[in-house]
């Protein structure tokens, strides 16, 4: 009988020790790769041009710390058809992030050929995003609204430190400020924080099609005005970028940041805000932003984009322009 009962036991440690690796032993579940608690995988890329071999970090919100970039919670990469790889949020999933890319010596801008013209571009990762399960994309728009957002949140909070709901309402106010200001006659209902600014295999209709090359107009738009700019004001580009964003920060775009006259360009440089977008040449090629339409097309033999361009060559998709708008809130009515 003690032989015998020996064996039970053995078998007895047997199944429980299967049960419990298949997560049926009523241990804890908050592994990452159980069932229940999967992590999150994010796929998308940077665009400013679609960026290839860039590096992608995923930080906390943390209105401590600068830029509200906190601890570093996910890292990955662009691949060479600028998608990210290797991006996954570990459980438990807290957005909102700040999702950060960074050019080094081996990042391309696929639509030059070189490196990015704009280093840095950031967006954010928000609970709707990931409930939507589409790709998230950061440009140098999402980048100017993330950036205006948390100057905003802090100049309007009170009582600090900001919260994360306060974080995600100043960053819808500063998209809206941002799209009628540098959206170059972006129909204002576009979301550029879900919008892709190019082609992928989710853009299949002619609308999606239409706000995507509006959206990357506008893109290109803004990347070649801050270009011009740098090229009068004889500074950094990225300093340029930014002076941009905190000019627009308090409300407009007047050549003064925060009641302040710019230190990196003046009122006059910005009349090159005057000019048909249309008309731009992309930094670094000889393609007008009037022939988007064109570029997105052929961008995707590169990313890998399977959906039909016919629209988009034939001339059914046509893509108005018009300059930008320093003054969004003209009738001062702070809207």
């Amino acid at each position: 009988m003690t032989e015998m009962k020996t064996i039970k036991l053995i078998l007895l440690s047997i199944v429980i020790s299967v049960l419990t690796a298949c997560g049926g032993g009523g241990g804890s579940s908050g592994s990452d790769s159980s069932p229940g608690n999967p992590p999150r995988v994010v796929t998308g890329g940077g665009v400013k041009g679609p960026l290839a071999n860039a590096i992608v970090t995923v930080y906390a919100f943390d209105p401590g710390q600068a830029e509200f970039k906190g601890t570093v919670v996910a890292t990955g990469a662009t691949d060479a058809a600028a998608a990210i790889t290797g991006l996954v949020l570990p459980f438990p999933v807290n957005p909102p992030y700040i999702m950060e890319f960074t050019s080094d010596a081996g990042t391309t801008d696929l639509t030059t050929g070189l490196a990015p013209v704009i280093a840095t571009l950031r967006s954010v990762i928000t609970q709707d995003l990931l409930n939507g399960g589409g790709q998230i994309y950061a440009t140098p728009l999402t980048t100017m609204a993330v950036d205006i957002a948390v100057t905003n949140a802090i100049a309007n909070n009170l009582t600090p430190p900001v919260t994360a709901a306060e974080f995600e309402t100043e960053l819808a106010l500063a998209a809206t400020r941002v799209v009628s200001t540098v959206g170059f006659g972006m129909p204002g209902e576009i979301d550029i924080f879900e919008l892709p600014p190019l082609l992928n295999d989710d853009t299949d209709t002619t609308q999606e099609q239409a706000d995507v090359a509006a959206y990357r107009s506008a893109v290109e738009a803004l990347t070649a005005i801050v270009f011009e700019m740098d090229q009068q004001a004889s500074g950094d580009i990225d300093n340029v970028f930014d002076e941009l964003t905190m000019d627009l920060a308090d409300g407009d775009i007047d050549g003064t940041v925060a009641g302040n006259p710019s230190t990196v360009y003046t009122s006059t440089t910005l009349d090159v805000l005057a000019q048909d977008p249309a008309s731009l040449t992309i930094p670094n090629t000889s393609t007008t932003i009037g022939d988007i339409e064109t570029l997105l097309a052929g961008e995707t033999a590169t990313t890998g984009a399977t959906v039909s361009t016919t629209d988009l060559t034939d001339g059914t998709i046509d893509t108005p322009t018009q300059p930008a708008d320093t003054n969004p809130d003209i009738d001062g009515d702070g809207v």
